[in-house]
């Protein structure tokens, strides 16, 4: 199945978010340290208490970025959260059966 560009979504994060209300499956996700370490959290959910799917650091003035071999569902949302000295972390998901 071919997916169009115009079905996802995306956000340069800087602060704890919630990305999705409801299913999504998580694509993307590139992490931009200001110093030599940095690094945040994906939850399977809408808050910090949802299921950890990720975490995404750097040890270096490295950017760091985790693209799975295939979309990584998340039946209750997507949660940024538990972010440390980054600049920012670029997200890309595509939400599931909701909104239009």
């Amino acid at each position: 199945m071919e997916v169009e560009s115009k079905e996802y979504s995306w956000k340069w994060v800087t602060a704890d978010e919630l990305l999705s209300h409801g299913a999504c499956e998580f694509l993307y996700a590139r992490l931009t340290p200001p110093t030599d370490a940095a690094s945040a959290i994906l939850y399977d959910g809408e808050n910090d208490l949802g299921t950890q799917i990720l975490k995404i650091a750097t040890g270096g003035l490295y950017n760091s970025e985790c693209k799975p071999s295939k979309p990584i569902y998340c039946r209750k949302g997507l949660y940024v959260g538990s972010l440390t000295a980054l600049a920012g972390l670029l997200v890309q998901w595509r939400e599931l059966g909701h909104g239009a």
